[in-house]
């Protein structure tokens, strides 16, 4: 049996503790001096240093035993190991007086996590190590029990576009979670929006009880005015509200509360929840106002985790890690838990005492059943992108480790591709090097997740009718009206594609993610013109045509570093074009290597040189990483990989089919290191019309934050060294002076 103490407070508003060995008064001065303790030297002052913590332990620890010894003769004889912590009563007293109301609420901001026997802390003994469970809601209604299937987890990361809120690096947070659940697969179902209403459609789309587990990462706040910049205008919340910073559609920053939250779910919580968000877990303002993670439970959640104060990012991932490793081989929640626990210890994370688990009093023991259940049901999805867009392993990727950043990228192309779009797909246009293959990836796997049914086959370079046919042939080849239907001799392409998609949707129920990867190879630009040959303008055509006629579910996605939307075919295809990445992004590529290699970074100017190119960033790292290299011999290894970059993404090239006026032009604007608009622009150079051009070439980077605005314009400095010779020093300084 669990140690189980409930906390009660009779009509006079004086409080009891009972147990299984009898009950007894408690002090309300000495409760109170406790709570005020906590307070001043573990939440405001936000000491990790072992000495408060121990002290602090040793008193909730000798409070709790009493002059009974009840806590010591509990420990004894425990099978097993788990303090519940019963707090509903004292929860949900009404018409208190403030000072008992105060105390009574108090209760469940006591770091009962810090217990400490005087030999070391409760959890982190070596024989039965202790979990403190706040049991804060009564419930008798049903709750689905062990499922003979993988583990459900619902993974959604918030990450406002907003220098007030810091980057987080959720996208290490997801690879690390599946990496630690690589020998027991877990489903995993990402809501990429960052947004609550976004949250609430993925919700509605899925049966009831589908998900095991909901885990929520980014930044949570105990709102003040302090935070009143965060509201939109117009907008007020109660001081000490805890709330979520999460995402509206187009990325700026939203407060979500727990009502908020309770409403994307309306009552069909999955069984347990993880706030992993600085003080979800933090009852506010003293002790008196109820923390995210409770007043979920009163919401109606089974269990919630949450953090009771600020958390290091690499203590959270660990955390994460660990919880869902033992979930997913069958363990209980409480051992779940526990196993988290003891790996930040293990880790030595110094704010390990800061998780906090809140429940109602439903059992939910195991989620999941281990791999080797008999009959247990297999893991349909498909599994994680590989190092490989294509099946045939030519087109390498970033993986899940190595890919971060283009979230609004992978938010309005996941938009496009969903089955509710008017639209048939997505055109991703952008310099070579910056990532288009890996986003094409990225998608094909997210609608894998969410619509396992889908089929992927991915075409790479010069298209042709045949090669096509032949693909889309040998993939449907175990049905046999499919390749019939797309070689009938009598049908125009267009039609044949028509067939194609309805048998394999309607008939087969296996609708296609169609990707079309290096389509530059495709376009010619001798002349400028960006126009694709005859042969891939007809096809494109046709699939295109053939998608929209059919009001197909089936997808297209293509991927190319030019783009001038007149001379494509017609379509309803989203175009993104991709600029480099933010310096957010670039930190977060960085972070994981050692600290001279960091430092080699600055001195060398290699982050400059990159400009926000995670290809060339990458090819220049894998210089300064090798051993034993002189600085000249570094130096002239960099300026290699720089030019042999440049070669790979045909820069001169593109340069010499310019008129001199545009090589001009793009010189001129090449002296703004930060994007600017057309009217800038206009200010330097009369010659705007090129712009468009240069665009389309990728030449120049074209990138909006958000729908409403209008795009800004840069040069990359990877063209920098080209463009030297194209003004005279005295046409240099005068761009210079007229930007200035």
């Amino acid at each position: 049996m669990p140690l189980n103490f409930t906390f009660a407070l009779s009509q006079q508003q004086t409080f009891e503790l009972r147990c299984d060995y009898g009950s007894r008064r408690l002090d309300k001065t000495e409760l109170a001096a406790l709570i005020d303790l906590s307070e001043q030297n573990y939440y405001a002052q936000q000491r990790d240093y072992l000495p408060y913590l121990t002290q602090l332990g040793r008193q909730l620890y000798q409070w709790l035993d009493g002059k009974e010894g009840w806590l010591r003769k509990a420990l004894d004889e425990a099978d097993e190991q788990t303090i519940n912590l019963d707090l509903i009563k004292t929860s949900e007293a009404q018409g208190l007086n403030p000072e008992t109301e105060g105390v009574a609420l108090g209760l469940a901001h006591l770091p009962w996590e810090l217990l400490h026997d005087g030999a070391g802390f409760l959890l982190q003994r070596q024989n039965i190590s202790v979990l403190p469970v706040r049991s804060v809601q009564q419930r008798q209604t049903q709750i689905i029990g062990v499922q003979n299937r993988p583990l459900r987890l619902l993974f959604m990361a918030t990450s406002p576009e907003d220098p007030r809120v810091p980057p987080l690096g959720f996208e290490q947070e997801e690879a690390n979670i599946l990496q630690a659940t690589k020998d027991q697969p877990l489903a995993l179902i990402v809501e990429e929006s960052g947004s609550i209403a976004e949250l609430a459609n993925l919700v509605k789309s899925y049966p009831e009880d589908y998900f095991d587990v909901f885990h929520l990462t980014g930044h949570g706040i105990i709102y003040t005015k302090n935070y009143s910049f965060l509201l939109p205008k117009g907008a007020t919340l109660p001081d000490n509200t805890p709330c979520f910073i999460t995402e509206d559609e187009v990325g700026n920053i939203q407060l979500t509360t727990v009502n908020d939250l309770a409403r994307a779910f309306r009552g069909r919580w999955p069984r347990v929840t993880f706030l992993s968000g600085c003080h979800t877990g933090q009852v506010a303002n003293k002790g008196t106002v109820p923390s995210m993670a409770q007043a979920l439970v009163k919401a109606g959640a089974g269990i919630v985790l949450g953090w009771a104060r600020p958390v290091y990012d690499r203590t959270g991932i660990v955390a994460a890690q660990a919880l869902y490793q033992a979930l997913a081989t069958g363990a209980t929640v409480e051992e779940a838990v526990k196993a988290a626990q003891q790996k930040m210890i293990d880790e030595e994370c110094t704010d390990w005492h800061l998780l906090r688990m809140y429940r109602d009093t439903r059992p939910i023991n195991q989620l999941v059943t281990p791999l080797r259940t008999k009959n247990r049901e297999r893991l349909t999805f498909t599994a994680p992108e590989q190092e490989f867009l294509d099946e045939n392993n030519l087109v390498k990727v970033a993986s899940r480790f190595e890919f971060v950043g283009r979230r609004r990228p992978l938010q309005r192309c996941l938009k496009a591709l969903q089955e509710t779009s008017d639209q048939i797909g997505v055109f991703i246009a952008g310099m070579g090097g910056l990532g288009k293959s890996t986003l094409a990836a990225r998608l094909c796997t997210r609608v894998q997740m969410q619509r396992d049914n889908f089929a992927r086959v991915v075409l790479i370079g010069p298209l042709d009718e045949i090669g096509l046919l032949t693909k889309l042939s040998n993939k449907f080849e175990r049905f046999a009206d499919v390749p019939a239907l797309l070689n009938e001799p009598k049908v125009s392409l267009k039609g044949r594609l028509q067939n194609f998609f309805a048998a394999i949707e309607k008939k087969h129920n296996q609708p296609l993610l169609l990707v079309l990867d290096d389509f530059e190879q495709n376009i010619p630009v001798k002349d400028g013109s960006l126009r694709m040959t005859a042969e891939a303008y007809e096809i494109l055509g046709a699939i295109c045509a053939a998608l929209e006629e059919n009001g197909a579910e089936s997808r297209l996605i293509v991927t190319c570093r030019y783009l001038k939307e007149d001379t494509l075919p017609p379509h309803r295809l989203h175009l993104e074009s991709l600029a480099g990445m933010s310096s957010s992004d670039i930190d977060k590529i960085c972070f994981p290597l050692d600290k001279e290699v960091r430092q080699q970074l600055k001195t060398q100017r290699i982050i400059h040189i990159a400009d926000g190119n995670p290809r060339l960033l990458k090819w220049l790292l894998e210089v300064i990483q090798q051993p034993g290299i002189g600085a000249d011999e570094l130096l002239n290894r960099l300026e290699a990989t720089e030019q042999k970059f440049r070669e790979n993404i045909l820069a001169q090239t593109l340069l010499d089919a310019l008129e001199p006026e545009e090589q001009k032009f793009l010189a001129r604007l090449s002296v703004f290191q930060l994007p600017v608009t057309v009217e800038i622009i206009n200010a330097i150079s009369p010659s705007v019309a090129f712009l468009q051009k240069f665009v389309s070439l990728s030449l120049v980077e074209s990138a909006t934050t958000h729908p409403t605005q209008s795009a800004n314009y840069r040069v990359t400095t990877i063209l920098e060294s080209l463009l030297e010779t194209v003004l005279i020093q005295e046409e240099w300084q005068a761009t210079a002076t007229a930007s200035g």
